[in-house]
């Protein structure tokens, strides 16, 4: 079942922003639904509200993020239903050398 939240969207390069409800699907193969406890809006949020990374609008700001894993979709195996996560707005590659160590936050190929 989809879930409605509150979101921080910017609709066009410098204009305010606006708290919207957002509609979040149920998460497909290889996705998980996470609740949100903290979120923070960072410099990288602010580029694209200013347009300088580029000018596809709306924006969904806040990338950084922790909360609680609400729902998973087929083949999730690393995380579970009420498992505490942090959110990153790219992907590790899990393939070197600190991935393999376990020290993802030092992935040298996001």
């Amino acid at each position: 079942m989809p879930y409605e939240v509150k979101g921080v969207v910017a609709r066009s390069k410098g204009a305010p922003v606006t708290v919207e409800t957002i509609v979040v699907p149920d998460p497909g193969p290889g996705e998980v639904v996470v609740d949100v406890q903290a979120c923070g809006v960072c410099a990288t949020d602010l580029h694209y509200r200013e347009g300088n990374i580029n000018d596809e609008f709306p924006f969904l700001l806040g990338h950084e993020a922790a909360g609680t894993v609400s729902a998973v979709g087929d083949g999730v195996t690393n995380v579970g239903l009420g498992d505490y996560v942090v959110l990153n707005w790219r992907a590790v590659c899990g393939q070197c050398r600190a991935c393999l160590k376990g020290e993802l936050q030092y992935c040298f190929d996001t």
